[in-house]
């Protein structure tokens, strides 16, 4: 299992990416999806800690 802070630290990478760096379309999606996609697992994994 991934830690939880391993993943914040990964979407915060993410994020700046996006906002500093020159990407192409193909990447800005990538970096979309992959930011997305961990988003989505802190959601899942926040819920777990609530049940």
């Amino acid at each position: 299992m991934t830690n939880f802070f391993d993943i914040h630290a990964d979407i915060a990478e993410l994020r700046a990416e996006l906002s500093e760096c020159i990407l192409t379309r193909r990447e800005r999606a990538a970096t979309l999806q992959r930011l997305e996609a961990l988003l989505a697992e802190v959601a899942r994994l926040q819920k777990e800690e609530e049940a």
